[in-house]
């Protein structure tokens, strides 16, 4: 139990005791019923005096409790931004990651094709081929290295950065 209904409880228990030590006053204290009923009558103002404090009570918790919500809903609409943030900056990395995927792949290709290349080159320093074998490696080179130009022309100079 916190504070807040240990306070509530200790209030509530001091008026049902101030009322049931007032009426016990009062009947101990005079032994008339009329004058009794008199005597009570002396405390209609009291009553319009609590029902009012009970009234302004209410009225301070619907206040505090309003002010209670528009603090969560300013909350929320933060915690919404945030994550507004949040899904476009993981949107941007998935792009960036989607793109090193690509130069990755391209960067793969002509590695690949740097490597026939080579394979190529080394025939044509051998001595002992035939002019045939020679005029195809050298063919075949000439379309790699041209099949690497177009790769490197198809990349920008924002996809280098």
């Amino acid at each position: 139990m916190d504070s807040s209904n240990k306070t509530l409880i200790i209030i509530i228990l001091v008026i049902i005791l101030t009322w049931a030590g007032s009426a016990a006053l009062t009947i101990l204290m005079i032994d008339n019923w009329s004058d009794r009923g008199t005597f009570g009558d002396l405390f209609g103002g009291i009553n319009s005096l609590f029902s009012g404090l009970a009234l302004a009570g209410l009225l301070y918790t619907i206040i505090s409790s309003k002010d209670d919500i528009d603090r969560q809903r300013e909350e929320i609409e933060l915690n919404r931004k945030e994550l507004i943030k949040s899904r476009k900056t993981q949107e941007k990395s998935e792009r960036a990651l989607e793109e090193q995927v690509n130069q990755m792949r391209i960067s793969i290709k002509i590695s690949g094709l740097k490597t026939l290349i080579d394979y190529h080159s080394s025939i044509l320093l051998k001595k002992n081929i035939t002019q045939e074998k020679r005029d195809l490696a050298t063919q075949k080179r000439k379309e790699l290295i041209r099949e690497i130009d177009i790769l490197i022309n198809r990349l920008t100079e924002d996809d280098i950065d």
